[in-house]
């Protein structure tokens, strides 16, 4: 409990190198986001406003504390304990649909897309597509989700090798009456130039009083009546420190004597 929690660290103890590990083939790796910060983040939003709004109906406040590692813990085995689930066990742990080397974006002519088939209904639409509906009668791996799961490997290895004759273009359009979502893969430079997001102005750029022009993200959420404001720049260290003394009742004097001791900076 005492341990210090850094997104690295928290990776490692849920076991997400693990995961990527057996995704690749490779070495265990960290996923190349700090998803536990971010995911920790959004479910201490959470808590915090469930614990306000607790104090709003009970007229009283309560200590709440937010653990990452327990937090990210069922991020990983909610997919991944799998057989591990019952007991006694009915299975090996890991998803074997997440975990194949093939679920990844598929290699088209002139690009990547990502190509979701999932249910019996998208798998017998893809069949025919590709003019081989027959298999999905005749080829015991389609039969079901069971059966598509125990082969899922060489189920996406076919679709890859499938995809990878057309381009994307071609790809959307040979899909585009199913019920298969196809979509093509972004690259970091591309998504600054993406149509929808160019639409609704997600990416702007502002003056920001140190470092000059940055470039930011808008809030993801559309609101009917308080929307959001425009966002400030990034505090500097301690630059608000005063604001929130006094906010929350501290005078001058006692907020000069924080400063003054080290304790709060500004």
């Amino acid at each position: 409990a005492a341990s210090a929690a850094f997104d690295d660290l928290i990776q490692a103890a849920c076991a997400l190198p693990q995961a990527m590990a057996l995704s690749s083939g490779d070495i265990p790796r960290y996923l190349p986001i700090t998803i536990a910060d971010r995911s920790v983040g959004l479910y201490a939003f959470g808590v915090i406003a469930s614990a306000l709004y607790g104090r709003e109906r009970s007229g009283r406040g309560q200590r709440v504390d937010i653990p990452m590692f327990e937090t990210m813990v069922p991020q990983v085995l909610g997919d991944h304990l799998y057989g591990q689930t019952f007991v006694p066990a009915q299975g090996d742990f890991g998803y074997p649909r997440l975990l194949s080397p093939q679920r990844r974006p598929y290699a088209t002519r002139d690009g990547h897309v990502c190509c979701l088939i999932y249910t019996d209904v998208q798998w017998r639409a893809f069949l025919a597509a590709i003019g081989q509906g027959e298999l999905f009668t005749t080829d015991p791996r389609f039969a079901d989700i069971r059966a598509r799961t125990q082969h899922i490997d060489a189920l996406y290895a076919m679709v890859s090798d499938e995809i990878g004759r057309r381009t994307t273009a071609e790809l959307q359009a040979l899909l585009a009456d199913t019920d298969i979502p196809v979509f093509p893969m972004h690259t970091f430079e591309s998504l600054l130039t993406d149509a929808h997001l160019d639409d609704i102005g997600f990416f702007s750029t502002r003056q920001h009083p140190d470092v000059g022009t940055i470039r930011q993200m808008a809030v993801p959420s559309e609101w009917s009546g308080t929307p959001p404001g425009e966002a400030r720049p990034a505090p500097r260290l301690g630059q608000h420190s005063r604001d929130v003394l006094r906010e929350i009742g501290y005078d001058e004097t006692r907020i000069d004597a924080l400063l003054a001791s080290g304790a709060v900076r500004a």
